[in-house]
Parts: structure tokens; sequence; C-alpha cells
């Protein structure tokens, strides 16, 4: 008598459900994945601007913070494109926040404007740049003179031998800061005087026995 041979045949197909299990599975992961990508600001957002005058000292350096959505740590490196730019840190390991010192060296730069970028980077996902733009203005002129002379003139000493005169000048009547040996000649011209003040002036005669006591005193507004 023949026996019946009964085959058990096993699917080896997905069913819907564990098809969109695994749909679901795959769904979740790339999400997550997506998620290690934190923000990142920078501060200022509009660059940095520097002033200077050709020929002084440089301005401040200046301070770009990063900032990120993310505690774990990350490389963090910058980069500059201009001899007269320097930025500092060049590489550096951050969590939450850090800050980089930019500095221009704008010696030997003659007037005018000039444009460098800093290039900086989070980890392997994150690139953003920052400008930076340095104004340097032509070198500045000397103030115009603020101080003039004055010219005196005064009599001869007689009856007694004079081996000259001197000049005493002061802001202050009778009292006197400035003392000018001229020689033995009748007339002077004091220098360096402020204008717009007003100052006073005696003469003394002197010889080997002594000094004269002094003139009448007279005072002149340098104009």
């Amino acid at each position: 008598m023949a026996q019946s041979r009964r085959t058990n045949h096993v699917s080896t197909r997905p069913s819907f459900w564990q098809v969109l299990l695994m749909t679901v599975f795959v769904c979740l992961r790339l999400a997550s994945e997506g998620s290690a990508a934190p923000a990142v600001s920078i501060t200022p957002q509009i660059g940095l601007t520097y002033n200077a005058v050709q020929g002084a000292s440089n301005p401040p350096n200046q301070i770009i913070t990063v900032s990120r959505t993310s505690t774990r740590k990350a490389t963090l490196s910058a980069s500059d494109n201009a001899s007269w730019l320097s930025v500092s840190p060049a590489t550096n390991s951050m969590t939450t926040s850090a800050q980089l010192t930019v500095a221009a060296n704008t010696q030997g730069l003659t007037a005018g404007t000039y444009n460098a970028t800093i290039t900086i980077k989070v980890g392997t996902w994150y690139t953003a740049t920052v400008p930076v733009k340095v104004v340097v203005s032509p070198p500045t002129q000397p103030p115009p003179s603020t101080t003039s002379s004055v010219n005196l003139a005064w009599n001869a000493v007689t009856g007694t031998t004079v081996s000259g005169y001197k000049v005493y000048v002061g802001q202050v009547p009778s009292q006197y800061t400035q003392t000018i040996d001229v020689g033995n000649v009748t007339s002077s011209t004091v220098s360096g005087l402020t204008v717009g003040r007003t100052y006073y002036f005696v003469v003394t005669s002197y010889n080997n026995v002594g000094e004269s006591t002094p003139s009448n005193e007279v005072s002149k507004t340098i104009p």
C-alpha cells in the first residue's frame, strides 16, 4: 500500500507586517542619524570690521563665538586667507561653545579697504565663512601750530657795566616760570608761547656784582 507523502511548505516571503516593521525600523534609524548634526551659530553673523590709521598701532583684537546645541565634543578648526589676518586657535575641541580670537596686523598697509574671509569648520559636517574688512585711513596730519612768539625790547642800562640781561616769563602777574639769559643785547624774541594765553614779562640786568631789580612788567596775549 503506497503511503501518501505530505510535504510541509514553509514560505520564505515576508508577510505584510514584517515588511512594515522593517520599514518603520529603517525610517527611525535614518531619523536618528539625521539628529546627530546639531545646530551651529556664529556670532557676530555679519562679520568683523576693523578701523586703523596708516602707520599707527594695530586695532584691538575681536572675538568670534561658535555655539552649538550638542554637548558632545567636536573638533573646531579655523583658517584665514590673508597675510595681515590671523585667527586662533587654529584647531580646538569644543562642546557647546568656543571662542576664536581674530587679530588684524595693519603694519605696512597703505590707506584703503582690505577684505578677507575666515573659514570655520565644526566636525566634518558644518562649514561657515565669516567676512572680515579692514579700513585703513590716511595718516593723521599734525595739528596746526598752537604756539607763537613775541618780540621784546628795552632800554640799555647806563652808568654801570652790564654783562647781560635776563628775561622772565610767566602766565600770572609777578610769578615767573621761565628765565632766559639773552646776553648783552637790548631786544629778544620769546618763542613757544601758547596762542590765546596771556604772558607777563620783566627784564633784569646783571654783572659780576649781581642782578638788578626787575623792570616794569609788561603783558601780551598771544594772537
